[in-house]
């Protein structure tokens, strides 16, 4: 990513921060009137709140009961469900249902691997996609969770991306987003970057799926880690999902660890800003790694100290 650019951006979005809060589409998704060549700014219909998240897996802990309550001390009021493969989710279903009981701790949503590559032209790759999925979001849905995060294609394919994306909005997204909207529960798709994925990267173009999808059981994700080589502007980024933006991922910006872990690098104040200018209510929750051979109370350390510095520079955005 080359920085100079990124730091550009910054600063011609930074004007945004004096103005009312706003929101770059309203709520059924479509992006208001523009003036004068620009979206009409109308402010969010609630004020943004900080929901503070980290993937269960990545938490120390002999089990769910002892994570939760390291989440809970530490100051998160989320937890993503993550670990394992659909499978894995169904049968740890009694055990989270469990441990999450009578707490202010609520499940976010689950990051849990699907079979297949939605992109693929194998039908029978495509079918085990859509059958993984519905098995996610209905776990999803019994631990009333928002909804399931989703990749639609890591493999590289020779298909070219018109016929990739409208093979993934008819053939893969209506039956799934068909189950998701029965059980009132949402699919997430998730931008990677360049050296993960051939087909989506950046916020808005995931957004534009969402959009032409029409269905009120879609969302994006937007994660500061592939943010960091994708996109000119956090801000301009999360103000270019508007109301479908559902859930935020948040790592160091260097090395994709723990956030804090990269010094004056884990700067996510304007990403923070254009969260707030979108009246954003989803969590922020950490994926992120360790350095090699850290012990786990000194992870506990990490993940204390990055709820620290989340909440400092969303005060401060």
């Amino acid at each position: 990513m080359d920085m100079k650019r990124r730091s550009f951006f910054k600063i011609g979005l930074g004007g945004f921060s004096g103005l009312v809060l706003s929101r770059a589409a309203n709520a059924s998704g479509q992006i208001p009137a523009a003036v004068g060549g620009m979206p009409r700014l109308v402010p969010p219909a609630q004020p943004a709140e900080l929901h503070m998240g980290c993937q269960i897996a990545r938490v120390p802990g002999r089990d769910f009961v002892e994570r939760f309550d390291f989440l809970e001390e530490s100051g998160y009021d989320r937890a993503e469900i993550s670990g394992g493969n659909w499978a894995w989710l169904e049968k740890n279903i009694p055990a989270l249902e469990s441990a999450i009981k009578g707490r202010n701790l609520k499940f976010s949503v689950t990051c849990i691997s699907a079979r297949g590559n939605a992109g693929m032209a194998d039908p029978v790759e495509r079918r085990a996609v859509i059958d993984t999925t519905k098995s996610i979001l209905s776990s999803a849905a019994q631990l009333k969770a928002l909804g399931t995060i989703t990749v639609p294609a890591r493999k590289k394919t020779e298909m070219p991306f018109p016929e990739l994306r409208e093979r993934y909005l008819k053939e893969i997204l209506p039956e799934i987003l068909e189950h998701a909207e029965k059980l009132g529960v949402c699919l997430i798709m998730e931008p990677l970057n360049r050296k993960e994925t051939m087909f989506l990267r950046q916020v808005a173009d995931a957004a534009a799926i969402a959009r032409d999808a029409n269905s009120p059981a879609i969302g994006v994700l937007g994660d500061f880690w592939h943010m960091t080589f994708e996109e000119t502007s956090d801000m301009g980024a999360f103000i270019s999902a508007g109301d479908y933006l559902k859930h935020v991922h948040i790592a160091s910006r260097e090395h994709r660890l723990i956030p804090g872990l990269d010094g004056e690098a884990d700067n996510y104040v304007n990403g923070f800003k254009g969260l707030k200018l979108i009246g954003f209510r989803g969590a922020v929750s950490i994926e992120a790694g360790y350095p090699k051979k850290t012990p786990d109370d000194e992870k506990k350390k990490m993940l204390a100290r990055a709820a620290k510095l989340m909440r400092r520079q969303w005060n401060e955005a």
